[in-house]
């Protein structure tokens, strides 16, 4: 597990940036504030299924470094680093997830240069272990070929939709498979009951005295596990445009809480699909099982057309238990060398920026 050498820009060595220089003219860049409007106006551009990529409030919120491929003065392509601390084998590994590649396409020899470039700055530049995920296939050919890991295996996204014409149209299914759908809805109804109410207990902050509980909870389950701290969990909660619930379960009195889940709705902005998004889940397993049952309620009364989260494969029972039958593989890419049970959720890398 090893990162890559010292960037040399102008944040580690107070002095200006050298461009560097790659293929048919086009060049590396550390992002300055001076290239924000070109650069929110080319993600909304070219990701025009995500445009909240282009929204200045999200982009100023979102903590991390980036870089830009310039050809003949004019942003050809982008990509972010987001720091993360990384738990594996009793060790700790800087993470920093790629995030927001996003690439002009009009001109393929151009896209290819600044493309592979921009992955050079993350995969071989960084001072940061590089990781990513929920990657496309292309992209995952590409990281193999650079001697990472692609963990297909390891995390997968849980779901159930109440109305699965959006969801089926969203995942370009065919409409025939709603009829299966719908029928598991009748035959396996979500669950009414969350337990005991009153051991689930609405909060607005993440108190720091409870890091260590969650730091325990995660080791007890998983082999490879990102960081929950108060201060990560109360800036990821204050994302722009977004309202997340966050719950935790209060255990046996006078003890710790047993777990937390954090969720919210989301709506696509440029297709009908409504969903509650369970963005966080940590605890023991009764404790989770109780907090997700409390979100599947949450969500039947929101109307929204279904239902989704991303947990460790090994949850699997867990999230069947309170409806979630639908399950995909999500990618997650690192070095080589982690085995086990991994926990990724939408709160890592930037995963749960987009809509």
């Amino acid at each position: 597990m090893t990162g890559g050498k010292k960037d040399r820009d102008s944040e580690e060595t107070g002095r200006p940036s050298r461009p560097a220089r790659t293929g048919p003219g086009v060049q590396i860049v550390p992002y300055e504030p001076r290239y924000r409007d070109d650069t929110l106006a080319f993600l909304a551009k070219w990701n025009p299924e995500h445009p909240e990529l282009g929204d200045g409030a999200l982009f100023e919120w979102q903590q991390g470094r980036r870089w830009l491929a310039l050809f003949q003065g004019r942003i050809t392509g982008h990509i972010a680093q987001i720091p993360h601390t990384l738990k594996a084998g009793g060790g700790t590994v800087e993470l920093g997830w790629a995030a927001t590649l996003v690439l002009d396409t009009s001109n393929p020899l151009i896209q290819t240069f600044a493309g592979t470039a921009l992955l050079d700055e993350v995969t071989r530049k960084s001072a940061l272990t590089f990781g990513a995920v929920g990657i496309v296939p292309e992209i995952a050919a590409t990281h193999r070929k650079r001697g990472y890991v692609v963990y297909d295996d390891a995390v997968a996204m849980y779901a159930r939709f109440f109305r699965p014409a959006p969801a089926l149209k969203y995942y370009n299914k065919p409409a025939v498979l709603s009829f299966p759908v719908r029928l598991v809805n009748v035959l396996f109804p979500t669950r009414r009951r969350a337990g005991d109410q009153n051991e689930i207990q609405r909060i607005d902050r993440f108190d720091p005295v409870w890091d260590a509980t969650w730091d325990r909870l995660l080791a007890e389950r998983n082999d490879v596990y990102t960081e929950r701290t108060a201060a990560f969990l109360n800036h990821k909660i204050t994302q722009p445009h977004k309202e997340y619930v966050c719950c935790i379960h209060t255990g046996e009195k006078g003890r710790s809480p047993a777990g937390y889940i954090i969720f919210r709705r989301a709506a696509h902005r440029t297709r009908d699909l409504r969903l509650l998004k369970v963005v966080d889940l940590v605890g023991t397993d009764s404790a989770r099982t109780a907090l997700l049952a409390q979100a599947v309620i949450a969500a039947r009364r929101a109307g929204v057309d279904g239902i989704v989260g991303l947990n460790a494969v090994g949850d699997r029972r867990i999230f069947s238990r309170c409806g979630l039958w639908l399950r995909r593989p999500f990618p997650v890419v690192l070095t080589g060398g982690y085995g086990g049970r991994m926990q990724v959720t939408f709160f890592d890398s930037d995963l749960d920026n987009l809509w």
